[in-house]
């Protein structure tokens, strides 16, 4: 089962209420969208209907892998999951690396899309063009582990790949998420509570196909350029040691940690040093490995052999956990973290959409807003692990106040109120993982996202880095990418990194090997250069660039069709603007004054209607997308 062009060749299309299963070309969406990323947003925009809740079965769940995924470029293993966003209303995705998306295009499909409500639990199971849907009921009410186990018991097939939903996602926590590969979350958005909503608790993958290219020899020849590279470069070293969790003394450093619930931007320096000396001495590190096709290895497996948390392991943990158990919720134990971590793994929780609730709860228990009992008996205290972990199962069986806490912060305090709703931090519904006041253009990127508050989708890096105007000037055409403070040209670095995040979705190239983690690894260059040489697709950088642009149009035209957001929302939480940062900024926060001219300038860099934020008619024509003007 050959195909062309590095594609599996179909798009896979389950009606879970009707139990059927038809497959379709993805030929035809790819002459006229990005592939990858841009056809799942079109995907979603022609088949969500508008005026249906989040969890109305009639609304699909959508499965995708990049463009070079299932190829040897290096670090191509990313997949992107869509739909309508469970808190927010609006665009939804959710990315996870891992083996799942190679396989899906190894069995011949590009895209899954899922829509309608089982009778009773199921999971899909691919063999190359042979889907079933299969009874789950045994594994409804298992955790994502065990299910993984259980199935992998069952499903005797050497190449299998799994992704699943735990508890969370059965009783639709808007904070579940799915996870790959046990450990590879697809977080944000609720994509976990949309797949529970269905009835659907896994999907298995095995697929005995190839992937041709175009060029074959000039491909490999690429891409064992750009793994060379990648071998010799000192982020990718850094990585390989200790995974992203070695930039949090950095971010501490520079006073940019959302501590308890976003009051300080700097946790103690006991605490920070316990955290990273844990990470720097690899005192719970035992190996390293990475996803498919990847030289980076930024994966850890972590164990803690002793103390209260002993027979803790798990891997894949990020310096976003220590931002969010570490940071959020004062936790100064590292493997207190691991282990409540581990406990969200297992349960499908998001760990930002979980804990941002928690950290509300606790301000509020600190200023009088909620009691020990509206809280289940339980002492909301700072940096009391027991009862985070006790917490974080009530959200996941939306038990007593997790049920409350569920759905996240913004909607917990509007059920709430008592004058609650101030100490909701969160971007256009959505729970924030990322303090916004030193770093002005990561907090526009964090403003404007589509999916709401997200570094992901355009965050710039560069303002951590130590960057010398010319090469700023020289890589960006700008001189401040690297000065956090600056809010000067911040909107064109801005606009730069969206075009780039949204073209390593189209490839499925992971962040971590790119530009966004430093600025000597893998750039447009590069990814024009391989994806040339695999589909014949000779575009330019720049050229692929736009077609990263076309991606975030997709995005913001779901929001107009489905949504009220306006340029309002792209204000940040009021936290950010009235409460300074504490640390080495001490004194700085976003001020109103600055933020509207930075929005005046992002919006103006596009064309947009600076009143709204939103594009026109003759701003969809010309990027390309003349059927949605």
């Amino acid at each position: 089962m050959t195909k062309p062009f590095a594609i599996g060749g179909s798009i896979l299309r389950v009606d879970l209420t009707q139990s059927t299963v038809t497959i379709e070309p993805t030929a035809p969406l790819n002459e006229r969208f990005p592939a990858g990323m841009g056809v799942n947003n079109w995907l979603l925009l022609d088949g969500t209907p508008v005026g249906k809740e989040p969890l109305d079965p009639e609304n699909p769940l959508i499965f995708t892998t990049g463009t070079l995924v299932g190829t040897p470029t290096p670090t191509a293993c990313r997949m992107t999951i869509s739909c309508k966003n469970v808190m927010t209303g609006g665009f939804g995705s959710a990315s996870a690396g891992g083996n799942f998306g190679p396989e899906l295009k190894y069995a011949g499909f590009d895209h899954i899309v899922v829509t309608g409500r089982a009778q009773r639990p199921v999971f899909i199971d691919i063999v190359d063009g042979d889907v079933s849907i299969v009874d789950a009921a045994d594994l409804w009410g298992e955790t994502t582990w065990e299910a993984e186990k259980r199935l992998r018991a069952k499903i005797d097939r050497p190449t299998l790949e799994l992704l699943s939903i735990g508890p969370a996602g059965e009783n639709v926590a808007a904070s579940a998420c799915i996870m790959v590969n046990r450990t590879r979350a697809a977080a944000r958005c609720g994509v976990g509570a949309v797949m529970g909503s269905k009835n659907l608790k896994a999907i298995a993958v095995s697929g005995s196909g190839a992937l041709e290219v175009a060029d074959p020899q000039g491909f490999m020849d690429a891409c064992l350029d750009v793994q060379r590279h990648l071998m010799g470069n000192e982020t990718r070293k850094n990585l390989r040691k200790f995974g992203t969790p070695s930039s949090f003394g950095g971010w501490n450093d520079k006073g940019s940690i959302p501590v308890r619930n976003f009051q300080e931007t700097q946790i103690d320096a006991e605490a920070a040093n316990a955290i990273t000396t844990a990470v720097k001495e690899k005192r719970y590190i035992e190996k390293a490995f990475g996803c498919f096709s990847c030289p980076v290895l930024c994966s850890q497996f972590q164990r803690v052999k002793e103390g209260p948390y002993a027979g803790t392991r798990g891997e894949k943990i990020e310096s976003q956990n220590y931002w969010d158990f570490g940071g959020k919720l004062g936790i100064s134990d590292p493997a207190a973290v691991l282990a409540l971590s581990e406990l969200c793994a297992r349960l499908g929780l998001d760990n930002t959409n979980a804990t941002n609730p928690i950290a509300w709860a606790f301000e509020c228990f600190q200023r009088g807003l909620l009691s020990a009992d509206d809280a289940d008996g339980l002492n909301l205290e700072w940096g009391d692990v027991d009862v985070v972990l006790e917490l974080l199962r009530k959200i996941a069986y939306r038990e007593g106040i997790g049920d409350l806490l569920a759905d996240g912060s913004f909607a917990a305090a509007k059920k709430l109120g008592r004058g609650s709703e101030r100490f909701a931090i969160h971007m256009k519904g959505q729970d924030l993982a990322e303090e916004m006041r030193v770093f002005k253009g990561w907090a526009l990127a964090i403003a404007v996202a589509e999916r709401g508050g997200t570094h992901t989708q355009g965050g710039p890096l560069t303002e951590r880095m130590d960057l010398e105007p010319e090469l700023s000037m020289e890589r960006f055409g700008i001189p401040t990418a690297f000065d956090s403070t600056n809010y000067e040209h911040k909107a064109d670095l801005v606009v730069y990194y969206q075009r780039f995040h949204n073209l390593l979705e189209i490839t499925g190239i992971c962040f971590y090997a790119t530009y966004w983690s430093g600025l000597h690894t893998i750039g447009p260059e590069d990814v024009a250069r391989l994806y040339g040489l695999a589909t014949g697709d000779k575009k330019t950088a720049a050229e692929l660039m736009m077609e990263g642009e076309k991606v975030l149009y997709l995005q913001k035209a779901f929001n107009m069709r489905h949504t009220t957001f306006d340029r309002a929302s792209d204000y940040p939480p009021e936290r950010m603007m009235s409460e300074p940062a504490t640390g080495p900024h001490a004194g700085e926060r976003l001020d109103r004054a600055d933020w509207d001219r930075l929005l005046d300038q992002y919006y103006d860099l596009r064309g947009w209607d600076r009143a709204s934020g939103k594009p026109t008619a003759e701003n969809f024509r010309a990027v390309g997308l003349p059927e949605l003007a």
